[in-house]
């Protein structure tokens, strides 16, 4: 794929995030005080929001009201698949730490969702969500797949199976540990890594173990990064931080070292409390890569 702008493609979720955090140890069967914000989010919403910094995206998702298309990025334009309203929302509960405890969605209309029309796309990179369907995302990879990069960003481990059978498909995936085990039924997270890459070798994986690690593997290596030490605010959206990240610059043409130490040092920014605004934030994602070790 030649190295140009708007080559990027969302289809996925956007909606509300809402980020609870207790004040004090939980108390059961008790009303527990919080503190709160809340955000737009959705995996392939939070992957496009950061993209969106350095270059324009389209993104297919549900009709949005018109809250939230005032707060999207000018770069980011939306195609509706439907025209209903739906309340549909994501909430996340962590701890006064801020060690995250559980995450709850109102999702479900994404998959009840028919979507019949596959977009006619061509010499994209095409960033799916789990939230749709198995039938959709299925029938829309083995469509794309020919004349287009497909990215898979796993929503949760109940929906990850949705691409165990078409991961021959997909160019590049990012998941987290758990979603690894259940995707491939083995618990240590490099032996994982190695099953994806003999069924598919042409396939790029991230695998996230929270603050301890990320496991890179494509055909030619497996590689260990140790993120910077941090101290964790929230973790929401700092493994799509990290997909974002390393989405834009592999459109770049960057080497290997840089763009896996700049995304790592990307999650990590999200992961300590703070969010990427213009493209002169990229010094300071710069500055932590040189904290980002490999191996």
């Amino acid at each position: 794929m030649t190295k140009s702008k708007n080559i990027f493609v969302c289809i996925g979720a956007i909606h509300h995030d809402y980020l609870l955090n207790l004040k004090n140890n939980i108390i059961n069967k008790r009303t527990n005080p919080i503190t709160h914000n809340y955000r737009i989010g959705g995996v392939a919403y939070n992957v496009a929001e950061l993209i969106s910094i350095f270059d324009k995206i389209q993104f297919y998702s549900l009709s949005i009201n018109k809250e939230l298309q005032n707060k999207i990025s000018k770069n980011i334009s939306v195609k509706k698949i439907n025209n209903e309203k739906s309340e549909r929302y994501y909430v996340a509960l962590s701890d006064k730490n801020n060690k995250f405890i559980l995450g709850l969605a109102n999702t479900d209309v994404y998959e009840d969702t028919k979507l019949y029309k596959i977009p006619d796309i061509v010499n994209k990179y095409i960033i799916f969500d789990l939230n749709f369907s198995e039938n959709f995302i299925k029938n829309a990879i083995n469509k794309l797949s020919n004349r287009n990069k497909i990215v898979v960003c796993a929503t949760s481990v109940y929906k990850i199976i949705k691409i165990k059978k078409i991961i021959n498909k997909i160019d590049i995936i990012f998941l987290n540990k758990a979603e690894l085990i259940k995707l491939t039924n083995i618990d240590n997270i490099e032996q994982g890594v190695k099953k994806i890459l003999k069924i598919n070798n042409k396939i790029k994986i991230v695998a996230t173990n929270s603050k301890n690690n990320v496991i890179y593997g494509d055909n030619k290596s497996i590689i260990k990064i140790k993120p910077p030490k941090i101290k964790v605010k929230n973790e929401n959206g700092a493994g799509d931080a990290l997909a974002g990240m390393m989405l834009y610059l592999l459109s770049k043409g960057c080497n290997k070292e840089q763009i896996l130490k700049y995304s790592v040092a990307c999650g990590s920014y999200y992961a300590n409390g703070n969010r990427l605004s213009s493209k002169k934030d990229l010094l300071k994602i710069k500055n932590i890569s040189r904290r980002v070790k490999l191996k």
